[in-house]
């Protein structure tokens, strides 16, 4: 949205391809087409001229361009004119006895006053154009910064999330190892018990195991013996 608005544009004038320099030839043609400033400044926008040679252009044609010029006053055409007029000494001895016009007092001619109030005018309207062009490379400046913050939060965001997700990973890795070193501790454990159950169980056979091998073996040498 722009900051500043305009007059409205007329229809379109004819005006050659843009150059590199300021378009002070096209300023021209179009003063002397009954453009205004205002739309000058949009035509020339409208064919890519920044408003650096936009304002070149109108400075320049201003100078260039024709000037309203008071007429000077000259007393000798004058006095040839009326030095043989009867009566004209007479006249000339009062002109000489007023006191000489103030001429500090008295208002610019209004040709001149108009052309002050353009050239205000123009330098308003190039100023609000510079301020508009200006604002509106701000706003894409600052829309670039939004987008790049908007993305940034959103890759750290992310990051944030992995690193939450890595975390969680990590720590049930570690549950899960706790876990099974606990289970294989406790399966060390009761096979241990077994077999100390296995060693009482041998205390307790062995002494009569023995005993009965003894006793056969000594029943296996009878018999030898009886049948010798």
């Amino acid at each position: 949205m722009a900051l500043f608005t305009f007059k409205k544009k007329k229809a379109p004038y004819d005006h050659p391809p843009a150059p590199g320099g300021p378009p002070i030839q096209q300023v021209m043609m179009l003063r002397q087409q009954g453009a205004q400033d205002s739309e000058i400044i949009q035509d020339l926008q409208n064919q890519g001229y920044n408003s650096q040679q936009i304002y070149d252009a109108l400075n320049q044609a201003a100078i260039s361009g024709p000037q309203s010029q008071v007429p000077e006053f000259d007393p000798n055409m004058m006095e040839q004119d009326y030095g043989n007029a009867p009566g004209f000494d007479m006249g000339q001895q009062q002109m000489q006895d007023m006191p000489p016009p103030d001429f500090s007092r008295q208002q610019m001619p209004p040709p001149m006053q108009m052309q002050q109030q353009d050239r205000s005018d123009r330098i308003e309207e190039l100023a609000e154009a510079i301020i508009d062009e200006k604002w509106k490379e701000i706003t894409q400046d600052i829309s670039k910064v939004i987008e790049w913050k908007e993305k940034t939060e959103s890759r750290i965001t992310k990051m944030e999330q992995q690193l939450l997700d890595l975390k969680q990973s990590i720590d049930s890795l570690n549950r899960s190892i706790v876990q099974k070193i606990g289970q294989y501790d406790q399966n060390l454990t009761d096979v241990g018990t077994e077999i100390k159950a296995m060693e009482k169980v041998f205390q307790n056979v062995l002494p009569s195991l023995t005993e009965n091998v003894n006793r056969l073996e000594r029943m296996s040498k009878g018999a030898s013996s009886v049948k010798k």
